[in-house]
């Protein structure tokens, strides 16, 4: 009895920090150069001068369009277990880290930018919002090339927490549940 007490008040716990989680975002820094050009000699030579700059991105909980384009992207991974469990298992893990770290820095990149990844477009009927692939791949190539293996996978882990795809999973669920009784109508 008490054991099941115990982990009733885990779950609301884990339940409450989470919330804590989705409602504040996640924020962190990375750290790149910039280079600033000076002319001289009216124009003629020009010197470039680089800058460390810090940039820093905040992961919110995703809107149901970010989450749907997380999706996309989450449904790319394809991982052969086979392919682990043989004697050549490293050749498999790096073959894997080769095609899929970008895709992770992705997920990280799309989740960051959020709503900000999508540019209105006025056409005849009214606006269309097309995806900035521009931005999101000078975000995914910073974050490819600046975020180490282990910070790609904390992040990684927090756009999954963000994304509350459990929560959201079980509401479609008890939705598409056939009811047994009509419901009652409040007038």
């Amino acid at each position: 009895m008490s054991s099941e007490k115990d982990e009733k008040t885990l779950l609301e716990q884990e339940r409450r920090e989470l919330n804590t989680i989705i409602g504040k975002g996640v924020s962190f820094e990375v750290k790149d150069m910039e280079f600033e050009t000076k002319t001289r000699f009216w124009g003629l030579f020009k010197k470039h001068i680089p800058h460390e700059v810090t940039r820093k991105f905040t992961i919110q909980e995703p809107t149901l369009s970010t989450l749907d384009r997380l999706s996309a992207e989450w449904v790319e991974f394809a991982i052969d277990e086979q392919e682990l469990q043989k004697p050549e298992s490293m050749k498999a893990a790096r073959t894997l880290t080769h095609f899929h770290a970008r895709r992770a820095a992705k997920v990280v990149a799309i989740a960051a930018l959020g709503e900000e990844r999508l540019i209105p477009k006025p056409c005849k009927a009214g606006t269309i919002w097309v995806e900035d692939e521009k931005r999101l791949e000078e975000l995914t190539d910073l974050f490819a090339r600046k975020i180490k293996p282990s910070r790609l996978h904390q992040l990684y882990n927090i756009v999954n927490t963000m994304s509350n795809l459990g929560d959201f999973v079980n509401s479609i669920r008890l939705m598409s549940i056939e009811r047994t009784t009509v419901p009652n109508r409040i007038e």
